[in-house]
């Protein structure tokens, strides 16, 4: 009995040693990996999520700030702030159903001492409105609202430009402000070109699509409550933020001129796709299992419960060292592990597909950041990276390569006659055709601003460029585009300049657009719906 009994409690201990230590080890594992995996993984989601709500917050801030871009840096703008000319800017600027169409509140012209040159604003009903912080200029230069002669200074750039978070009548609003300058960014300092919008629940709505709908607006009384809970602060330098959420949502918060909360994004946190419970009834089913049978079934534990176990560590410890969610395992079982093991096969899943739409999206992104929006051709943006590209590819710049430089001509007369919304149509009608009578294979057609296009002709020498230009030409006046606001013809017109490098010379995109626009003056000089061409010349310097 005695012996009996040894042997009873030995086994007991023996058996509850092997509970206890399959206990500690499911505890350790389940304590220092795979739930510290999951919880990385999750924070990680949290992050790009907060930082997508951010990037599109940036590229809506972005989209005003090339409206402003667009505007002030361009002669007749620059003429105009010289001149005074009040009624050119309000009429062509201060309209209500061109304001609404954008979706900003307003837009000013300042001169060099904060006074308005002209300008004006309407509130959310687009009614006529008068933001007193907008139009006092004590105001406007003690919150930093406006270029002054000092930002001018001390700029490494012809053109300088604030971007400021302010509270206008208690509601969020942001300003865009840019030095007013030529289009070659000479000229001394003359004025500020300010355009402003309130940011409410539809400006959040202009977000890019796929977000808006999700994306939920506190604004200046609400924003304190989620200060707390902020995951960041747009525009701050990003570091490694432990991510919190709160009520099941991620929060954004954007400061104002003094550093103090102004309003609130937040968006939906991802739903967990993982159960604290499941890790449990696991361990617990494991103990049950193994203290039953633990002999018996160690193979079969071993089987259906390590091997599995350790190939979704090694599973998920990979994609998070590599960054790579391509991997996948089978699993055959029916158990805990087996589904967990099926269910991260959906998450990885999961991940990949958010992966190539946030790349589709930023695809669509990088296509819309280098159109021009009314004409659908490349903007001034995607001109430069196209200049930058024949400059560093030494195949292309050993060819000739010619620039076209064309303006539809009396066009402020179109807009004065027809309208500025026909002139947009007439505009739009003008770019079909350059494309349709251009080759995508070597021609690269750009809207320059206004109603100036450049096309870049690749392997094109001077005289194939001049074929094209009159191509180009004659197709415009062949389309008969009616223009009665002219005295001289009764149907739209180019003037066009010419310049070309030859092979092997050279390629200064500069230079060219110069030659090109000095010989589209001399076109309009002439009488204009002609082609010009300049001439490109090398220096060799000799010592």
């Amino acid at each position: 009995m005695v012996i009996g009994a040894r042997l009873k409690k030995r086994l007991l201990l023996a058996f509850t040693a092997a509970c206890f230590a399959i206990l500690l080890a499911q505890t350790i594992i389940r304590h220092f990996w795979i739930l510290p995996t999951f919880e990385a993984m999750t924070k990680q989601n949290d992050r790009i999520d907060i930082q997508r709500v951010e990037s599109q917050l940036q590229q809506e801030i972005d989209a005003l700030s090339k409206m402003v871009f667009d505007s002030a840096a361009w002669d007749t703008m620059y003429e105009a702030a010289q001149q005074r000319d009040t009624q050119w800017f309000n009429s062509d600027y201060v309209i209500a159903d061109a304001l609404q169409r954008l979706d900003v509140n307003g837009w000013y012209l300042y001169d060099t001492q904060a006074n308005i040159i002209g300008g004006g604003s309407f509130n959310n009903d687009y009614k006529p409105y008068s933001p007193t912080i907008l139009e006092t200029p004590n105001l406007l230069i003690e919150n930093n609202l406006i270029i002054l002669s000092g930002d001018i200074d001390n700029s490494q750039s012809e053109l300088t430009h604030k971007v400021r978070f302010i509270t206008i009548d208690n509601t969020p609003a942001v300003t865009v402000a840019y030095n007013v300058t030529k289009s070659d960014g000479t000229g001394e300092f003359v004025a500020t070109l300010l355009l402003w919008s309130f940011i409410d629940e539809d400006f959040v709505e202009n977000l890019t699509p796929g977000l808006a709908n999700d994306i939920s607006f506190y604004g200046t009384d609400e924003a304190p409550k989620y200060k707390e809970h902020l995951i960041r602060v747009f525009g701050e330098k990003r570091s490694a933020v432990e991510t919190t959420q709160y009520n099941r949502r991620l929060y954004l918060g954007v400061n104002d001129q003094a550093g103090d909360l102004l309003f609130v994004l937040s968006i939906a946190s991802r739903e967990r796709t993982y159960d604290r419970s499941l890790f449990d009834s696991s361990l617990i089913t494991g103990l049950l299992i193994s203290g039953s049978v633990f002999i018996l079934f160690y193979l079969y534990i071993n089987q259906q419960v390590l091997r599995p176990l350790r190939k979704l560590y090694i599973l998920v410890n990979s994609a998070i060292r590599n960054n790579d969610f391509s991997a996948r395992d089978e699993y055959f079982g029916n158990n805990e592990l087996h589904q967990l093991g099926r269910g991260m096969n959906e998450l990885f899943t999961l991940i990949e597909n958010q992966r190539a739409e946030i790349l589709e999206r930023h695809q669509k992104l990088k296509h819309i950041s280098n159109t021009d929006s009314m004409t659908t051709l490349a903007n001034r943006r995607a001109l430069d990276k196209h200049f930058a590209m024949l400059a560093s590819d030494t195949d292309l710049a050993s060819q000739p390569i010619s620039m076209i430089v064309a303006d539809i001509d009396h066009f402020k007369l179109y807009n004065d006659y027809y309208g500025h919304d026909q002139g947009d149509k007439a505009l739009c009608e003008v770019a079909n055709l350059l494309k349709e009578n251009t080759q995508p294979s070597n021609h690269f057609v750009a809207r320059y601003g206004g109603e100036e296009f450049v096309i870049v002709l690749s392997n094109t020498d001077k005289q194939e460029a001049l074929k094209v230009a009159e191509t180009l030409r004659n197709a415009v006046v062949t389309a008969q585009i009616t223009h009665q606001g002219r005295a001289d013809l009764s149907y739209v017109t180019l003037s066009i300049g010419v310049a070309s490098k030859a092979a092997n010379e050279a390629f200064d995109s500069d230079s060219l657009f110069k030659i090109a626009d000095d010989a589209l003056y001399k076109a309009k000089k002439q009488g204009r719906n002609c082609c010009v061409a300049g001439w490109f010349l090398t220096f060799v310097y000799i010592k």
